[in-house]
């Protein structure tokens, strides 16, 4: 990028793209906006190009890049055909909700379930109706879901907005009552004909996330990451397998109890699972990057059980971001894919996000592997510049496989549910 005020071009910014350019990664290229626009006589609006992906489709994004859609090579497809009402559907959680509730009615109804290891009684490995979310829209609709949930024996209930991000817009109710408090926040959430979806509380296992593209030709997986979250569900890090183009993490199978040569009812699961899906994008007309985040969860006997669709996110993810810097990483090799933020970098010792990055480079140095493609073969690098980081600090680490992703180093902390 050449010299602005935005990113002033010091050493240390010097270092970090060469760090990017020897690890086989393309340098950014920033345009400056012209009263938020682009503007049409800039370069940039000159040009031709073979996509337009942002990380999500909204009027915001439609807004901005409008001017561009002429420009783009091999196809001519109209504003709404980028967002409209039905793909504005696809993010909210109380659409992912119906939908879950829609595959495990199919999925019981279908004659061939009766062929899965422990699909009776309602499958011993696959969660019930009752850990889907309700949607509600009205206060007293809000008292009467928490209360039918704890009256099934879940004492915690967590309730989210319809439209949130990250684990945030979503309030925890661990207390034997509602307090004043936690009644406002419902009444507030629920203003102006906005939805809640009321849960109960699920003790994690292992979260994890299925990464797929709708392409004109159908649904496509893309691959399967690991998902790591906090204790309130707020994102903390990827990792991916060496297999993970082709199926979900290993430790899925081994704790619902199937062998990792035998998860075909996983199989034929998320086969109905991406056949359902499939219509329902078909139909809102959306094509580009999905992602399905989902977990394993321990009942209170202690038993484990799969949720498949916890949501459902149409755009570019955190696992979809670790799926594409895994191009990069040599063949047979784990990923791990972390955002640190100035509170964890202090918990580990660190003064600031620099120290920090320094420490990885002497404890994680970059090794790559033989020509005439080079590709990480081990080692870690800061994929934004911890000079100018202000939020969090992007890291990606690959490991030749002889340590599970996710297991701390010298000056890592484990996630409280790793």
């Amino acid at each position: 990028p050449p010299r602005s005020t935005l990113f002033p071009y010091t050493t240390l910014f010097r270092s970090f793209l060469q760090n990017l350019g020897q690890a086989g990664f393309p340098l950014p290229e920033f345009v400056e906006l012209r009263n938020g626009r682009i503007d049409p006589g800039s370069g940039l609006g000159r040009r031709q190009f073979r996509g337009l992906r942002p990380w999500a489709w909204g009027p915001d994004s439609l807004r901005l890049l409008e001017p561009l859609f002429d420009r783009v090579l091999g196809e001519r497809r109209l504003a709404d055909w980028y967002y409209n009402d039905d793909i504005a559907e696809l993010y909210s959680k109380a659409w992912s909700a119906g939908f879950l509730r829609k595959v495990l009615a199919r999925c019981r109804a279908e004659p061939a379930a009766r062929d899965i290891p422990g699909h009776t009684a309602t499958g011993r490995w696959l969660c019930s109706e009752d850990e889907v979310g309700r949607v509600v829209d009205t206060f007293n609709d809000a008292l009467e879901a928490i209360a039918a949930i704890r009256s099934r024996g879940h004492h915690r209930v967590v309730v989210k907005a319809a439209h949130g991000l990250a684990g945030q817009n979503a309030i925890r109710l661990w207390e034997p009552a509602l307090l004043p408090a936690q009644r406002r926040w419902l009444a507030r959430a629920l203003s102006d004909g906005r939805k809640l979806v009321v849960e109960p509380w699920l003790e994690r296992a292992l979260d994890f996330s299925v990464q797929l593209e709708m392409e004109p030709h159908g649904l496509k997986l893309r691959g399967c990451t690991g998902l790591v979250n906090d204790r309130k569900g707020q994102f903390q890090a990827n990792w991916a397998e060496p297999d993970y183009r082709r199926r979900l993490p290993a430790r899925v199978g081994a704790l619902l109890g199937q062998a990792p040569d035998a998860g075909w009812g996983l199989d034929w699961l998320y086969h109905e699972i991406f056949s359902a899906l499939e219509s329902e994008l078909r139909r809102a007309r959306f094509f580009g990057p999905i992602g399905i985040d989902a977990m394993v969860y321990r009942t209170p006997e202690g038993s484990c059980r799969l949720k498949p669709v916890v949501e459902i996110n149409p755009r570019y993810t955190m696992g979809r971001l670790t799926l594409e810097l895994m191009q990069r990483a040599a063949p047979e090799s784990r990923g791990w894919f972390r955002l640190v933020t100035r509170a964890q970098a202090r918990a580990e010792g660190f003064t600031d996000f620099t120290s920090y990055a320094d420490s990885l480079g002497e404890r994680r140095p970059l090794g790559l592997g033989a020509e005439p493609a080079p590709r990480i073969a081990q080692g870690a690098l800061c994929l934004n510049d911890p000079g100018q980081a202000r939020v969090c600090l992007a890291t990606f680490e690959v490991n030749p496989g002889l340590r599970r992703p996710g297991a701390p180093g010298r000056h890592e902390s484990a996630p409280a549910d790793e």
